[in-house]
């Protein structure tokens, strides 16, 4: 008996130690998840749509054109949707049901982009699109849940140890995928059927992973109350906290300029790493071994890259860390103007990973520290619609001087003058000052 009296509370404690951490594991899980539709997408999605099903310019226009409409067809719907599930979302307090809904409709849009022949090309734009707007529902959904979970510096190390899994679950996704591609003679499979079923993967591993999450109790807000539903109608709802962003004075009004400054920002980087793997197929007409060997060089890196940056903005300032991101971003835009040789290419993934994570950790660290409670979906899904308006412009753009020109490097210029505007803005009211090691927004009378 005194045997058993000494060694059960060292049990119990680490029962409860990993009960206590269960909830982030299931958060954290959510990136790892979703980033295998972000790697395999811009490395095989995009070649199959610009090698196999547009080779032949059916539509017109190169495969890199229509794949850059249809990321565009993708934002527009996204920005759309957005507020209004949002805004249901923290009126019903039903972030983990819209995203399961989020989760389901894009795993499903995969395995219907698998099963269509390449022949049905509506078809496969309209899955990549759809596929595109869930998996930006689903960002807007995790992102909500960060301020039930974590708070201050702990949101910031949270956030950062998300896309770190995120980056390692992306390369194990793609090189699950890739090597089915690779075998596919010894499977007595054809390329085509390879890379469709690749997208299988994609979906089937979007969805389980994310299951830990939406069985998972995360609904704590961060005044420690469970969070009530509101009478409120979803569009009253949206409207007054829109509104109340344009305050004169206060917290509020400093999120709105803090929002605008991301969106700016998240929409030029999410637009360049669309865009990437097509100028990489286009510019320099890598093979499918060497683009798929390029995203995981730049997976691997970014991995330690969002934790440094995690830890950066912990020990030293969160502006600090934002500041270091931004400069290496505009720095990755202006080189891929001049870069001309593999070896070139490679150096600038490094680059590349290096602040890749590390810029959208820090933000969504930033807007969740300033997010009101019961409005962390409305807050997430309006940076969302701005972020998707951004980037949809941005797009469009980018296309349009790349049909124009016939040089996909033309486009970078519109990515670059959008990201030095956002970073202008990030930079000048996350510099106003710093509480606790923390950057915060102190209102100015």
């Amino acid at each position: 008996m005194t045997r058993s009296s000494s060694t059960t509370p060292a049990a119990n404690r680490q029962t409860f130690s990993w009960a206590a951490h269960w909830p982030q594991i299931a958060w954290v899980l959510l990136d790892w998840a979703a980033s295998a539709f972000s790697t395999i997408s811009i490395v095989l999605v995009v070649a199959y749509v610009e090698k196999i099903v547009f080779a032949d310019n059916a539509w017109g226009v190169p495969g890199g054109v229509v794949w850059a409409w249809t990321l565009a067809a993708g934002i527009l719907v996204s920005a759309l949707a957005a507020p209004w599930l949002a805004a249901w979302a923290d009126r019903r307090q039903a972030h983990k049901q819209a995203l399961l809904l989020s989760i389901l409709v894009g795993s499903i849009a995969c395995l219907f982009l698998a099963a269509v022949p390449p022949t049905a090309r509506l078809a496969i734009v309209v899955f990549i699109a759809t596929a595109s707007v869930a998996f930006d529902m689903a960002a807007i959904f995790i992102g909500s849940l960060l301020p039930r979970l974590a708070t201050g510096q702990q949101a910031d190390r949270l956030s950062a140890t998300g896309f770190a899994c995120g980056y390692a679950g992306g390369a194990i996704a793609l090189v699950l995928a890739t090597t089915l591609v690779a075998v596919r003679e010894s499977l007595g499979l054809t390329m085509t059927v390879s890379l469709r079923l690749s997208f299988a993967v994609m979906g089937v591993w979007w969805l389980i992973f994310s299951l830990p999450a939406v069985c998972t109790q995360m609904g704590i807000e961060l005044n420690g109350q469970q969070d009530g539903e509101s009478s409120d109608t979803s569009a009253n709802a949206l409207f007054a906290f829109a509104r109340s962003l344009f305050d004169r004075h206060g917290v509020a009004r400093s999120l709105g300029q803090i929002l605008v400054g991301a969106m700016l920002v998240l929409g030029a980087v999410q637009t360049a790493i669309s865009q990437f793997s097509s100028l990489a197929l286009e510019e320099f007409h890598l093979d499918a071994t060497a683009l798929v060997r390029l995203v995981l060089l730049v997976q691997v890196i970014a991995l330690p890259g969002a934790l440094f940056i995690g830890w950066l903005s912990v020990r030293v300032s969160r502006r600090g860390s934002l500041f270091l991101c931004l400069a290496g971003w505009a720095i990755v835009l202006l080189l891929a103007w001049i870069v001309r040789t593999p070896a070139e290419v490679t150096a600038l993934a490094v680059l590349l990973a290096l602040v890749l994570g590390g810029l959208q950790s820090a933000l969504r660290a930033t807007v969740s520290s300033l997010t009101r409670a019961g409005r962390s979906g409305v807050t997430f899904g309006l940076l969302q619609v701005g972020t998707k308006l951004a980037g949809f412009l941005a797009s469009v753009l980018f296309g349009s001087v790349y049909a124009a020109t016939g040089h996909p490097r033309s486009g970078l210029i519109v990515l670059l003058v959008q990201l030095l505007i956002g970073a202008w803005i990030l930079l000048k009211l996350t510099g106003r000052s710093t509480v606790a090691g923390d950057d915060c927004i102190t209102p100015h009378p």
